[in-house]
């Protein structure tokens, strides 16, 4: 399992959506820094989101 790296930050005020989660994928070591993140990638975080929410919502 990839290590967390702190260092890198996910900046609460990104110009969008896909620049979050790219830092994200990198800090969690889905991507190296600098890859790109990819179309498959953005769906499959998108969807978690998603699952997310809607498991708030029912509880």
């Amino acid at each position: 399992m990839a290590e967390l790296d702190r260092d890198i930050p996910v900046p609460e005020n990104a110009e969008s959506l896909r620049a979050r989660l790219q830092a994200l994928a990198e800090r969690v070591g889905v991507l190296a820094p600098g890859a790109p993140l990819t179309e498959e990638l953005l769906a499959f975080a998108e969807g978690a989101i998603d699952m997310a929410r809607g498991a708030e919502e029912r509880a």
